[in-house]
């Protein structure tokens, strides 16, 4: 099997041809020489012009999705500021498994300048693979989920709630007051997926502005939904109750009916298996210690 660099994340062996060393750096310990398939495949391609491609817009914003002509797949393109040139562009297949990156070969100075080329490309690639993957992941039966998330006796454990409530923060918690018997698996979209019938928490590398992750898998032993308060309670939300809670933090394609109806698919399954916590709290031990007594058998 001829293949670029190969990696394994998530379960999910991916094949990336490209010289981005920013993003081959970040998927540095997700190596795996040896893949028995390839389930995404990705190109990533540097251009001094990206011609405007053709088909239907299902999201008209700076960053344009549009459906291909064919029903097969995707084009997403983000415009210069001026809203005429291509900067970026992905071209997508309909299950994700194969797809295009194309991003002008720029690089922009600290007031937003144009300057050489290089650097820009290498990071905003990056971040296109993060969607790659996570569409890929639905497609396979997983999801990414906003969250702060860590492996704890064996078990992992995830902390959702919207950006700036605290995760991180509850998370540093465990840390301080747990040691070694913490590891963080990803502070900010980490990926669940199934093995066996069994919700597994997995590492990415994409992790937000903490840059907090680990290539780790573990069977999920609860997800825990933060909401600041004076007070500090804990209660098991129902499936029917946690829904709502986790539909928002979930990396849903909105974009995709059918893929929206795999992605909802993957929550259901989740929140019959996985027991669900609302945590009211202050950022401090004693709401670390609610957390810890429901999860700890």
């Amino acid at each position: 099997m001829k293949t670029g660099n190969t990696y394994k994340i998530a379960g999910i062996n991916l094949d990336i041809r490209g010289d981005n060393k920013y993003l081959l750096n970040r998927l540095k310990i997700f190596e795996d020489s040896n893949p028995n398939r390839i389930d995404l495949f990705a190109e990533i391609r540097r251009c001094h012009h990206i011609e405007k491609p053709e088909g239907q817009i299902v999201i008209d914003e700076f960053v344009k999705w549009m459906k291909k002509d064919d029903n097969g797949g995707f084009h997403v393109f983000r415009l210069d500021t001026a809203g005429r040139d291509i900067m970026a562009h992905m071209d997508i297949n309909k299950d994700w498994s194969r797809n295009i990156i194309r991003c002008l070969d720029i690089k922009f100075d600290k007031s937003g300048n144009q300057a050489e080329f290089g650097d820009w490309m290498e990071y905003y690639s990056f971040m296109l693979m993060g969607i790659i993957f996570r569409n890929r992941l639905i497609n396979m039966g997983g999801i990414v989920i906003h969250a702060s998330s860590i492996a704890w006796r064996d078990r992992g454990i995830l902390f959702t709630a919207p950006s700036g409530t605290g995760k991180s923060t509850h998370v540093r918690l465990w840390e301080k007051y747990l040691g070694d018997e913490v590891t963080v698996v990803n502070d900010d979209t980490p990926a669940v997926r199934f093995f066996d019938g069994i919700p597994t928490l997995c590492g990415t590398p994409w992790s937000g502005s903490s840059d907090k992750f680990a290539n780790l898998q573990v069977p999920v032993g609860a997800i825990v939904v933060l909401r600041q308060a004076p007070q500090n309670s804990i209660s098991k939300l129902s499936p029917l109750e946690a829904l709502p809670c986790l539909m928002p933090r979930a990396f849903l394609p909105y974009f995709d009916r059918e893929l929206m109806e795999k992605a909802y698919s993957v929550l259901d399954m989740i929140l019959q298996k996985v027991p669900v916590y609302l945590l009211t709290c202050t950022p401090e031990k004693k709401a670390m210690e609610l957390v810890y007594e429901c999860v700890k058998h």
